[in-house]
């Protein structure tokens, strides 16, 4: 069965408001709680450190030097902190571009979960400007993270494929299929985030969903109509 994404009605159009304000205050939540409860938590660890490391008297180079390592081993951790808060916040495998940041979720993807996750393009050079990258970046993460909670899946394929005008990406898995979205309940799927993600580019996308599992296809044009 498809189902096509239309234009919202008034109340669905409130609904995806209130949606979007939940994920920004959810998100502000937890980078709030990963701040006070990884970076300030270390940083205050690492403070302490220091300070017993000024007291101390050291009967020898060896021991004031085995010293200096656990403290810049705490330092080490620290950076490391920072650099995954950043990361969380925008990936820094975009640097690298669409295709393969596409890829490299797919492995990871793969990796952390155990189901199969194949990563296709026709063109590896496919080049697109920073905003669309970064939202079918999202749309990926968010569509392979409903397979995860739902689908019951063994294999996902994700392809990519781009012309002059427009981009698509296309997410197939071989779960259970979406049987709530065949009453149009999308929300149950966390599928409004991604809905909203892809309007924001005038794009659109389109659900086939049955007992042999799921495909997500998404339309982004471009250019701005």
């Amino acid at each position: 069965m498809i189902l096509q994404s239309t234009v919202v009605d008034e109340e669905e159009l409130r609904e995806l408001i209130d949606h979007q304000e939940r994920i920004r205050e959810d998100e502000r939540k937890r980078i709030a709680r990963e701040i006070h409860d990884e970076l300030g938590q270390r940083l205050l660890a690492l403070r302490i450190e220091v300070t017993l490391l000024k007291q101390e008297t050291f009967d020898s180079r060896e021991k004031r030097s085995e010293r200096i390592d656990e403290v810049l081993g705490q330092l080490d951790s620290t950076v490391k902190s920072v650099r995954n808060l950043i990361n969380n916040l925008r990936p820094a495998v975009l640097d690298l571009g669409l295709v393969a940041s596409l890829d490299w979720q797919a492995k990871d993807f793969t990796r952390r979960n155990g189901i199969e996750c194949v990563f296709e393009t026709h063109d590896e050079n496919l080049e697109v400007d920073d905003e669309r990258a970064t939202v079918l970046f999202r749309v990926l993460q968010e569509a392979l993270t409903n397979i995860v909670k739902h689908a019951k899946a063994s294999k996902v394929s994700v392809k990519l494929d781009g012309n002059d005008d427009t981009l698509v990406l296309k997410i197939s898995d071989n779960g259970i299929g979406m049987p709530k979205v065949r009453n149009r309940k999308i929300k149950s799927y966390g599928l409004a985030g991604i809905r909203e993600r892809i309007g924001m580019l005038n794009g659109e996308f389109r659900i086939a969903t049955g007992d042999t599992g799921t495909t997500l296809t998404f339309r982004i044009p471009l250019k701005t109509k």
